[in-house]
């Protein structure tokens, strides 16, 4: 149902400029798993951007691989997390283009406990103005949400 209406609300939203990340505290495999979904055109013009000269097409790669390491360049250097006070690095698993986004997915390991995750997440502020990010976070049966508008980038969850 939540995945319904998330492709409905992406669906009618565009031209606007929004991101979805979803981190999900799996506390059986003691990861996080992050999840980002953006608008493939907003994401190939923000990549563009980046990486000047380097033929940007996620739609249809050149090659996977140079697409994957772009993609990890990107979002490793622009979203940071701190989990209970500790910096993470984020680990790419890959992407897909599902309709009209991308799925971009990360993962944290050992993560036993989550007690306060601030994520810092400027993802496309430099391509719009515009450009909102919406963040949730599941641990459990406990959901939080945070709606950043350009340019607010940093936001603190407790749990």
């Amino acid at each position: 149902m939540n995945l319904l209406l998330l492709s409905c609300f992406f669906g009618l939203l565009h031209p606007f400029y929004v991101s979805v990340t979803e981190i999900n505290h799996n506390v059986q495999d003691k990861t996080l798993e992050i999840s980002l979904r953006v608008f493939t055109d907003d994401f190939e013009n923000t990549l563009k951007m980046y990486a000047p000269g380097l033929k940007i097409d996620l739609i249809n790669p050149p090659t996977m691989a140079d697409m994957d390491s772009l993609i990890n360049k990107y979002v490793t250097n622009k979203m940071q997390i701190v989990v209970n006070g500790q910096p993470k690095m984020l680990r790419y698993i890959g992407f897909e283009r599902v309709k009209e986004s991308v799925w971009c997915y990360f993962e944290i390991n050992n993560v036993e406990t989550l007690k306060t995750l601030k994520i810092h997440n400027p993802v496309l502020y430099e391509y719009k103005k515009e450009q909102i990010n919406m963040i949730h976070v599941v641990d459990g049966d406990k959901r939080q949400s945070r709606k950043l508008d350009n340019p607010v980038a940093d936001w603190v969850f407790s749990f």
